[in-house]
């Protein structure tokens, strides 16, 4: 019954996709708001004392990381159908690259809880002087080689994304630029990141705000407008006849 609901009505399966993605977008920033506020730049004693301090609060950041990641595979699979009229190979290829992107993230999730396990009082850390105990939980917590490698595989999908809006016709070309330039910017800081470490934190000072609001724009337009469903229904008329498809 949905699947049938969803495929009478490419503007409703667009809104919820856009629904999805703000899910995203919000968790996500709430979750990097909590992980700025427990950092303290080559502290690592003070770091520890301030996750140890808001123990609720980090958790919660955890679970809002857990949120972004389904409600970022939700997204995936609605783009994924709305763009097959566009081009299916595209599109298909496109949700790989999405869903890499989830599950890396998702298995990099773990590491996010590992400074509580260090920083807790289980008799095995008394192996273990307590600045290493520190430094061990920051390195854990904060390098986030995880969420750095799952941005790089979003930031594919992200150009893709935009490629498959430039080819449609029930979308504003413009925000296929702006998702391609979106994606970009994932991919530029977080790869400058793996390769000189203090050039991707000068870029994504500049670049993550661009991305961010690249995907946010994205996301509002199909949030409130949806695409133009008369557009979407020739175009998927038209890549049927193409393939012979009845």
């Amino acid at each position: 019954m949905t699947e049938r609901i969803l495929k009478a009505s490419p503007r409703l399966q667009a809104r919820i996709a856009g629904l999805l993605y703000m899910i995203v977008v919000v968790t996500s920033v709430f979750a990097l708001y909590i992980g700025s506020t427990m950092v303290v730049r080559g502290d690592a004693a003070a770091t520890a004392a301030n996750i140890l301090a808001s123990e609720s609060l980090f958790r919660l950041g955890f679970v809002a990381n857990l949120i972004a990641a389904a409600a970022y595979v939700g997204v995936v699979a609605m783009l994924y159908e709305l763009f097959k009229p566009v081009s299916s190979t595209l599109s298909f290829v496109a949700a790989f690259f999405g869903l890499v992107g989830c599950a890396v993230s998702a298995m990099s999730m773990a590491d996010y809880l590992a400074p509580l396990l260090l920083l807790g009082n289980a008799s095995y850390l008394t192996a273990f002087e307590a600045e290493q105990v520190q430094a061990l939980a920051r390195i854990l917590r904060l390098e986030g080689l995880g969420g750095s490698i799952s941005l790089v595989f979003f930031g594919f999908y992200c150009v893709l994304i935009g490629c498959l809006v430039l080819g449609s016709k029930f979308l504003p070309r413009i925000l296929g630029m702006v998702m391609i330039i979106a994606g970009l910017g994932w991919l530029t800081f977080n790869l400058a990141g793996f390769l000189a470490p203090s050039l991707g934190d000068t870029l994504s000072t500049y670049l993550l705000p661009v991305s961010g609001l690249g995907e946010t724009l994205f996301t509002l337009w199909l949030l409130v407008m949806g695409v133009n469903e008369v557009k979407w229904r020739e175009q998927a008329s038209a890549a049927s006849a193409q393939f012979g498809e009845k």
